[in-house]
């Protein structure tokens, strides 16, 4: 497989939103007509969960057993993902019983919340399935009391925290900063983790063997580029200039430990404090303090509800879940609130000295 990858699409063009559910009718009718294409079948491992993908994208297959955590060969998965090229012949007109923005665009992504399969169509872009996947990884283990979190996570000195924020609001750079310039700082996750409770602790569990990551994190951290130049690209060639690895979209499937030295990469973490980002420039304090119901109500209220953009089940019942689940958490890791306007610097700072605190 080549080192890099210029999809068809430069991001994700299906939202995740109630307009993707599908009945189990149209999900078996479906199946039924994807089974044909699927030439990659391939475990992956989610907290547990078993989660399963059929494709005959080569890039995709190759992302998705770099991204992942292999699970052990098993009979049946918990969830399934079809992700799906057939030259264009299926219309979304064809595939979703809701209406749709961009009905135009011939691609799909839909899901049954009985069966746990989602299907992507027409869609090469790896940011489509990634986030699908852990929909489904989320939708499955909330039922059993286990919080997942779009979001990023270090510890300093052993004190785990976990910032939250809504897509481009610094979650990479205000969780890598810490971790590189505290002595003691540990890297977890960059994109989503999995929370666990224990006798009155929160554990926080990884997602993501290796990183999907955004290439403008060179931005912050020029000494990534190199590295990023010999490791899987996509949307970017290794030899395109610099300001090709700028804009938003270009991606890099990278090892952590490429990223820090590998003793200071952990895939658990006892969760001390919380963080939910912001970028308020109206708003001149940096940092406060929030009550856990506090905290659950920005989540909830936000545009982006519950800063998880991922999410593939919806409706009261899931909210409640959430909720409750969000509040068990901010009840042991104490929320704060972080408006980004402040220099990265200033941002380090206030994080290290709340998380020792």
């Amino acid at each position: 497989m080549s080192l890099w990858y210029i999809p068809k699409f430069k991001g994700r063009v299906r939202p995740h939103d109630e307009s993707m559910i599908i009945s189990v009718k149209k999900r078996d009718e479906l199946v039924e007509y994807c089974k044909q294409f699927v030439v990659y079948t391939e475990d992956a491992y989610f907290n547990g969960v078993n989660i399963r993908l059929y494709t005959n994208m080569e890039h995709v297959h190759d992302f998705w057993c770099e991204n992942w955590w292999p699970y052990a060969p098993a009979p049946t998965p918990h969830g399934v993902v079809y992700t799906i090229d057939d030259g264009g012949k299926m219309r979304p007109e064809d595939v979703y019983e809701r209406e749709i923005v961009k009905p135009s665009i011939n691609t799909a992504t839909v899901y049954n919340p009985e069966t746990k399969t989602a299907i992507i169509l027409n869609t090469d872009y790896y940011g489509q399935t990634k986030p699908v996947a852990l929909g489904i990884s989320a939708d499955i283990l909330e039922e059993h009391e286990v919080l997942s979190i779009h979001g990023a996570s270090g510890a300093i000195d052993g004190r785990g925290y976990v910032l939250i924020a809504p897509t481009n609001t610094g979650k990479t750079t205000h969780t890598y900063g810490p971790v590189i310039h505290h002595p003691k700082g540990e890297l977890h996750q960059d994109d989503w983790l999995y929370v666990r409770f224990f006798d009155g602790k929160a554990i926080g569990y990884a997602s993501e063997r290796k990183f999907y990551m955004r290439t403008n994190s060179i931005e912050n951290f020029p000494w990534l580029e190199p590295i990023f130049r010999k490791s899987k690209l996509e949307g970017v060639r290794p030899d395109d200039p610099r300001e090709k690895f700028l804009p938003p979209n270009p991606r890099v499937m990278i090892d952590p430990k490429l990223i820090v030295k590998p003793n200071k990469v952990v895939n658990e973490i006892r969760i001390h404090k919380t963080f939910l980002l912001k970028r308020d420039p109206k708003d001149r304090t940096v940092a406060r303090s929030l009550d856990p119901e506090e905290a659950v109500e920005i989540l909830y209220n936000a545009p982006e509800k519950w800063y998880n953009n991922y999410l593939i089940s919806f409706g009261e019942r899931k909210d409640r879940i959430r909720r409750n689940l969000f509040k068990r958490l901010f009840e042991i890791a104490e929320p704060y609130e972080i408006n980004i306007i402040a220099s990265v610097e200033k941002v380090r700072g206030i994080i290290i000295k709340i998380v020792q605190s």
